[in-house]
């Protein structure tokens, strides 16, 4: 059941996701390509995929959404067990460890979604309330002083953090609160059920009646969004490169600042010393999106490629062996950093080069653009 703040949001989102009566009637996908009920065993898909040079937009729809549900069902779940765990530690059932944990669960399963600002994220302000990252203005940091100033009982209410800033309402409010010598209790109760309601309002947008998925689903002249299935793939293409720049420019590029001028404050999460996962997370979940959502259509022979290049990138970041924040101000394993960055952005061309094609789609506008 959704609390007050996201009810309306909720509401709202469906009613600008309803699909055109006329658009709901797509024809079904015919036997031996993209068949619901089949399984590419050979190459670990759930559909065959149809004969080379040919791409099936409405099989790969199908296998994308697949990966979303999974992957904003696990941040639907982590947000639930974070929500869960913080009222326990602050009723004295669950110790320190356990509430950090559950922060970092819950982290790492919102990274991947960190690439899809687009459909219900925009509209519920997910990317923002989530994860007010960065923060060049230290926001997090006044927000929670002038929470500080509230009775107790009001800091425990998710409706008091939803009407309070958007600095104080998500993963790095509560990572202030646990890893500094700032009182966490009982401010992570709101902050934690605030985002709990945010993980299910995320879904439902997604995958309930009338939610984006059925929108996607829908594609057509008649659509208000995606005029063909072609224009959804385009969108998760664009997503996928959106979540490359995000760590190259961002989780990486922030912190490393210059050779004279580092900036270690600036890398995600790095007093709960979680920027290195995130960055693996978000990758990781890229990667299931290529793998399993697009992969189905893509020559085997670059499906392969950019799955190694995945490897290859996900190794580079093994290889600094530290935080991403204590790595950036020595100069032996600042190289280490600047040759991750390096290999995201080669992930980027090879996939600009190898996978959209194979798609026929290229990037389109981003949430990176204009930044």
């Amino acid at each position: 059941m959704f609390r007050k703040p996201f009810l309306a949001a909720l509401v709202l989102a469906q009613g600008l996701l309803a699909v055109p009566a006329a658009a709901q009637s797509a024809p079904p996908a015919q036997d031996g390509v993209g068949r619901l009920d089949s399984f590419n065993e050979e190459l670990g898909l759930p559909y065959w995929a149809p004969g080379r040079g040919e791409v099936d937009h409405d099989a790969l729809r199908r296998r994308s959404l697949a990966v979303l549900e999974r992957q904003f069902g696990a941040f639907r779940e982590a947000s639930a067990g974070l929500a869960e765990t913080a009222s326990a530690h602050c009723a004295g059932t669950a110790d320190a460890a356990e509430i950090k944990a559950a922060l970092r669960d819950a982290w790492l399963a919102w990274a991947p979604l960190d690439s899809y600002q687009f459909g219900p994220v925009e509209q519920l302000g997910a990317a923002l309330t989530v994860n007010f990252w960065p923060d060049k203005k230290d926001f997090v940091g006044r927000g929670l002083k002038a929470l500080e100033a509230l009775p107790p009982e009001d800091l425990a209410d998710p409706a008091t953090i939803a009407q309070g800033s958007a600095a104080t309402q998500g993963l790095p409010a509560i990572e202030r609160l646990l890893y500094t010598d700032m009182e966490a209790c009982p401010a992570i109760v709101g902050i934690s059920l605030y985002m709990e309601d945010l993980g299910g309002a995320l879904y439902d947008a997604w995958f309930a009646e009338n939610g984006w998925a059925d929108l996607a689903n829908a594609a057509g002249p008649d659509n208000p969004v995606y005029l063909s299935p072609e224009e959804f793939t385009k969108t998760l293409y664009t997503a996928v490169d959106f979540g490359l720049t995000r760590v190259a420019e961002s989780r990486l590029g922030r912190p490393l600042g210059t050779f004279d001028r580092p900036f270690p404050d600036q890398a995600e999460a790095w007093r709960s010393g979680l920027s290195n996962e995130i960055i693996l997370a978000q990758i990781h979940g890229l990667a299931e999106m290529v793998r399993l959502g697009f992969a189905g259509d893509v020559r085997e022979t670059d499906r392969g490629w950019i799955l190694e290049v995945f490897e290859q990138t996900e190794g580079r970041l093994a290889a600094i062996e530290q935080p991403i924040s204590e790595a950036v101000q020595e100069p032996t394993s600042r190289v280490r950093v600047e040759a991750m960055q390096t290999k995201v952005r080669h992930l980027q061309l090879e996939m600009a080069k190898n996978l959209g094609p194979n798609l026929g789609v290229e990037t389109g506008f981003s949430a990176a653009d204009g930044d």
